[in-house]
């Protein structure tokens, strides 16, 4: 079978973080007519994913327009429904890879858009004076989610377990190291002109990579959920709904790291120019 681009990747990050052996592509299953792109043995499961491309539309805007940046991943959700339609005793994910699509958004706020509802802003209303109560304001998820049936208000696409984003991320965590340091020394930040130069010797000294990573967003009504400790490379990142709010509850050492640098960074009082 061909290979498009994001399987090739997907691939290549399971090679890289542990995986070697425990995958099968394309595995046949008894009693099943359908064959998910990948299972992987974990922890005695049997887990299987999809994995989808996001590429551009045919019918790119060429002029300022409003865009839906949830279109198109809801448009993968409503594939893999049907692709794991038979698979219902396992855990089963959604892996998406984008390729040149520039109007989804795959932050992980964004991907419970797709799944719980569009992102917005509700605030109380105090009808004694007519007006809504600003200091009340809060995110929240309105209409359009996959995972709900805003009809039936019930929980829907309960087989898929996660969505999960395969991306290329920059590796520059040596280079953020040999910043923090000089600027240590220095006793203050380095900004301006001087923060160019000190930027390009660094990268040379210490050339910047893209590995793949994953940023794995559960599905709060997934009737399997994902593994606990699948997918926890040293760039990859987990979050989940807790008490209705999105929380991160895994990140990798150099995620961590970079975090650690940055925050060292910011503390540190700017150039006088």
């Amino acid at each position: 079978t061909m290979k498009n681009d994001s399987e090739k990747f997907f691939e290549e990050y399971l090679g890289s973080n542990g995986f070697q052996g425990r995958w099968k592509y394309e595995q046949s299953m008894p009693g099943k007519s359908k064959k998910p792109d990948y299972m992987i043995a974990f922890d005695k499961q049997e887990c299987f994913f999809e994995v989808k491309e996001l590429r551009k539309k045919s019918n790119e805007p060429t002029e300022p327009t409003f865009i839906d940046p949830y279109e198109g991943l809801r448009a993968k959700i409503n594939e893999v429904r049907k692709q794991f339609k038979e698979y219902k005793e396992f855990s089963c994910s959604l892996v998406v890879y984008n390729v040149g699509d520039w109007q989804v958004r795959l932050r992980p706020i964004d991907v419970f858009g797709a799944m719980l509802g569009n992102l917005g802003i509700t605030m109380d209303f105090d009808s004694n004076i007519g007006e809504a109560r600003l200091e009340t304001s809060r995110n929240t998820f309105l209409g359009g989610g996959k995972m709900i049936n805003y009809k039936g208000k019930q929980a829907q696409n309960t087989t898929i377990s996660a969505i999960i984003v395969l991306e290329q991320f920059l590796d520059n965590v040596e280079r953020e190291k040999a910043l923090v340091k000089l600027e240590h020394e220095k006793g203050r930040r380095i900004t301006g002109p001087e923060l160019v130069g000190t930027l390009m010797e660094l990268v040379q000294k210490y050339p910047p990579a893209d590995v793949l990573r994953v940023n794995v967003v559960e599905n709060a009504y997934a009737r399997i959920p994902l593994p606990d400790g699948m997918f926890e490379g040293m760039f990859d990142e987990r979050w989940k709904l807790i008490d209705g709010k999105v929380a991160r509850v895994y990140a990798g050492e150099k995620i961590k790291e970079l975090e650690s640098l940055r925050e060292t960074q910011n503390q540190l009082s700017p150039s006088i120019e």
